[in-house]
């Protein structure tokens, strides 16, 4: 009989035997937070605090539903279990394993069903999973403009789309998208990003076609010039859908996660190709609406200025300077309606309902013909 760390010695009947008590007590504990979320729930449905205002705005002049999906209430969650930690479990089990129990207990509420550039395998795909969970419905979708109009016509409840990569810059289909329609942005996400070349090939010398999404190969261009030159590389929407294509095409490969090997019966010929070994890839939860600030968020909102007035778009960008509001992003996509006229897309701290930022908005309509705000988010930028 072995002992453990006091000394003592380790019986193994009687371990399990606790074991088989505590998983009596866990399911227990679990079905009795699964009834306290579904309370939640119906709570949410009858808030007597709904305000006049929020009931007017709503199309149907009923009391607005409530998002089952709080990014900022899931960070606190979150924050507070990992703080409870003592081990020996890590942090990064434990928070996996409450996303999977809020998971359960948004699906036990309502049904939710989350749309994802697809096929599943995606990059896209891994975030919706890691951010959402098992217990909900998922819906994959062939473009990012097909992601776009399932929540534009609540056919699905949340999107997931790719906005940009540390290494490649913006996706401009994200962008494209968010001037065809507002969308609520209602969190960011992030995913560090490794590429592997998967084929059904034995190896490099067998492949004379590579396909991949056309971000995955910039991300990847120096490796292969220098292991694969000369061979075909062909953009397609998605890695996983080039995945599928590797798979049914001999003599192809594809540029994509290591997790679309084993979905779509592929060998992984070479791992971490990217170029660069913190490429990251960020990206947007869409909804109907954010929600509110948290005191550490961001915003993201889209607007023109006068081309023909000289110094218009410096104009715009000084009033977030006498507010003292930190500019993080800012980009520009043609207009699409007039040649060398362009929408700007600026990114910045704070939340559009505080009070500097409201203001900062309002003093930029003098010199912006048109200004939306695509939505605000709590700060998850990684440390």
């Amino acid at each position: 009989m072995s002992a453990n760390s006091t000394g003592l010695p380790l019986d193994l009947p009687l371990l399990r035997q606790r074991i088989d008590t505590l998983d009596s007590q866990l399911v227990d504990l679990l079905n009795e937070r699964a009834q306290v979320s579904i309370n939640i729930g119906l709570a949410k449905g009858s808030n007597k605090e709904t305000s006049d205002e929020d009931i007017s705005a709503n199309a149907n002049g009923k009391r607005p539903v409530e998002h089952i999906h709080q990014p900022a209430r899931e960070l606190k969650v979150y924050e507070r279990v990992k703080r409870l930690n003592t081990g020996p479990l890590k942090d990064n089990a434990i928070e996996a394993i409450y996303r999977e129990i809020m998971s359960a207990s948004i699906s036990l509420q309502r049904k939710i069903t989350v749309a994802y550039l697809g096929p599943r395998g995606s990059y896209t795909s891994q975030v919706a999973h890691a951010r959402f969970g098992d217990s909900v419905a998922f819906s994959d979708m062939p473009t990012i403009q097909d992601v776009f109009k399932a929540v534009r016509d609540k056919s699905v409840t949340y999107g997931v789309v790719p906005i940009e990569n540390s290494t490649m810059g913006n996706v401009d289909a994200t962008l494209d998208s968010f001037l065809a329609a507002f969308e609520g942005i209602r969190a960011e996400d992030y995913l560090p990003i490794h590429h592997c070349l998967l084929s059904t090939c034995k190896s490099i010398s067998e492949i004379r076609k590579v396909y991949s999404h056309y971000q995955s190969i910039g991300q990847t261009s120096q490796w292969y010039e220098t292991h694969m030159k000369g061979i075909e590389r062909v953009a397609v929407a998605s890695n996983s859908a080039a995945a599928i294509l590797a798979s049914k095409e001999p003599g192809t490969a594809a540029i994509c996660g290591e997790q679309c090997a084993e979905m779509y019966q592929l060998t992984v010929l070479e791992r971490n190709i990217e170029d660069k070994k913190n490429n990251m890839t960020r990206f947007f939860i869409l909804g109907d609406k954010c929600e509110a600030g948290t005191g550490n968020d961001k915003t993201l909102v889209y607007f023109t200025v006068d081309h023909r007035m000289p110094g218009s778009l410096a104009d715009a960008l000084s009033v977030l300077k006498s507010y003292r509001i930190n500019l993080t992003k800012i980009d520009s996509r043609p207009s699409g309606s007039v040649n060398w006229n362009y929408n700007f897309f600026i990114e910045f701290t704070g939340h559009y309902q505080d009070e500097n930022v409201s203001q900062a908005l309002n003093e930029m309509k003098a010199y912006c013909p048109m200004i939306n705000v695509l939505g605000s988010y709590p700060n998850q930028t990684p440390q």
